[in-house]
């Protein structure tokens, strides 16, 4: 059986879950359940980041030990991916004891083997990133992510010899044996790397809410070295570079565009510098935007998650996320743009076919229709289905889960054309026989695009299956490599249900 292991960024917990939060996770979700489609043994990994100065700064300033603070904020993340239908194997939090024992064993082996080493640091720090900046990363002299001025730090630390894996790094990233997309992001690595990588501060003397290095007890691990490991412990792997996790390497590491160099250099390199396989993809996507401007809760602009499901539910809000922007790229949103696009694409589009085919059906379904239905010649006059499931898999494969989603929707409208274009209702009466073959072709596509629409709105497709009289424990242990036309069983029953998405009044 062919593994397929994919993981989110796990999450900061400086703050509840956002917008750009739910759309890595749901997206990172639809594509794993794409693989499970496919029959694969799936692992699909998240979770939260819990150490560094910047929560213990927060948990100090709100009068709260970090513990406490971190395991309120985690609770609100698992909570939510609950209420999105998140179907993650595994959610880790960065201070389980198994984790921090990982940490410490992968650093112990990187320190006697000389990787590791003691030295002073001096350079700009941005405590909002948790990342050392360069001048020349600098706008105007502030971090560009969060517009404040970086502090100057000097202390004792020890380092990482990020520097000697530069020259592997580089090769395998070039020839795709790292494969970094879009193709955009690719070289803007491939630019940052022209500079040269230096080695990175692996320690911090002065922050006392993180993992202590196991050979010197002043110092805590710096929070991007403990955070990385999460996608090997997270397996299970306790430190052991002898032992590789079953399901590594990831297939593919989701991530946003503000944490594309550090995973594209400081998490490749411990990987190399542990004789550990890299990850075979780090796919990175954009922001969302609002009026042209990042989301923030000092310029006011924030969609909270909560909002999303409150007001359009929980399929509704994965499709409006998915469907936003093509996948890599930034996208502005307003919940305006989500109103009209949830009415015009799921009320008036996917809801009202399946409504309108099942209306038919459900009136004229006994044993002798059902017979006369059984004839798909008519199929290709409506969709040619086949080659459009060959491209919806494609897309999949290229990562491309927006065109996917979108070809749903190409369906829905040849479907509603064409219902048009013979004007169907009429034929009820008119010839019955033409109209029972008719319908059972659209019942058969109807079939079709539950199965395409499983991944992206997996309660949608059950209700479409469910109204369409199918065993859905039965249906979900089939293959969509095996999924055919000509599926639907003889004398089958229509169960009209509720209408799949109400419509919306206008903002």
């Amino acid at each position: 059986m062919q593994k397929f292991y994919i993981t989110t960024p796990i999450y900061y917990v400086n703050s509840k879950p956002h917008i750009g939060h739910i759309y890595t996770t749901i997206a990172a979700d639809t594509i794993a359940r794409y693989h499970r489609m496919l029959g694969e043994q799936v692992f699909f990994l998240t979770g939260t980041d819990e150490h560094g100065a910047k929560i213990e700064k927060m948990a100090e300033k709100i009068g709260k030990k970090p513990q406490e603070f971190v395991n309120e904020i985690s609770a609100k993340f698992q909570f939510i991916w609950d209420e999105l239908n998140i179907s993650n194997n595994r959610f880790i939090r960065t201070t389980e004891k198994a984790h921090i024992q990982a940490v410490q064993n992968s650093l112990q082996y990187l320190y006697d083997k000389g990787d590791i080493y003691l030295s002073k640091y001096k350079g700009l720090y941005c405590r909002e990133c948790e990342q050392f900046k360069n001048e020349k990363d600098l706008v105007n002299g502030k971090c560009p992510e969060h517009n404040i001025e970086p502090e100057k730090v000097e202390e004792e630390c020890y380092m990482f010899k990020m520097s000697a894996y530069q020259d592997r790094l580089l090769k395998l990233i070039k020839n795709d044996k790292l494969k970094i997309r879009p193709k955009k992001y690719k070289n803007e690595v491939l630019s940052f790397y022209k500079n040269g990588l230096k080695d990175v501060a692996f320690s911090r003397k002065n922050v006392k809410w993180g993992i202590v290095l196991p050979w010197d007890k002043s110092q805590t691990t710096y929070v991007w070295a403990d955070a990385f490991l999460n996608y090997l412990t997270g397996l299970g792997w306790d430190g052991d570079v002898k032992k590789i996790p079953e399901m590594w390497p990831a297939y593919v590491h989701l991530i946003g565009k503000d944490i594309l160099r550090v995973h594209t250099s400081i998490w490749p390199a411990m990987l190399l510098a542990l004789n550990l396989p890299l990850p075979r993809q780090i796919f990175v996507h954009g922001f969302f935007l609002v009026n042209g401007k990042k989301m923030s809760k000092s310029v006011g602009n924030v969609i909270d998650p909560e909002d999303l499901i409150s007001a359009y539910g929980t399929e509704a809000t994965r499709y409006l996320l998915i469907s936003a922007t093509h996948f890599g790229d930034d996208s502005d949103v307003n919940l305006e743009k989500f109103n009209k696009k949830y009415n015009a694409d799921l009320a008036n589009g996917l809801g009202n076919l399946v409504s309108r085919i099942i209306t038919m059906a459900s009136k004229v379904q006994n044993s002798e229709l059902d017979m006369q239905f059984k004839d798909i010649k008519e199929l290709n006059s409506i969709v040619k289905i086949d080659k459009i499931l060959q491209d919806y898999k494609k897309r999949f494969q290229d990562l491309e889960i927006d065109i996917a989603l979108d070809l749903v929707q190409k369906v829905v409208k040849k479907c509603d054309s064409y219902i048009s274009k013979v004007k169907l209702w009429e034929l009820a009466s008119k010839d019955n026989k033409k109209f029972c073959k008719i319908l059972y072709n659209l019942l058969e596509i109807l079939y079709i695009i539950g199965w395409m629409c499983l991944p992206f709105m997996p309660e949608i497709a059950w209700k479409i299956w469910k109204q369409l009289g199918i065993d859905i424990d039965n249906e979900l242990k089939k293959s969509l490599n095996n999924i055919k036309i000509d599926n639907l069983e003889l004398n089958f029953k229509i169960k009209k249900g509720d209408i799949l998405f109400p419509r919306l009044k206008a903002l």
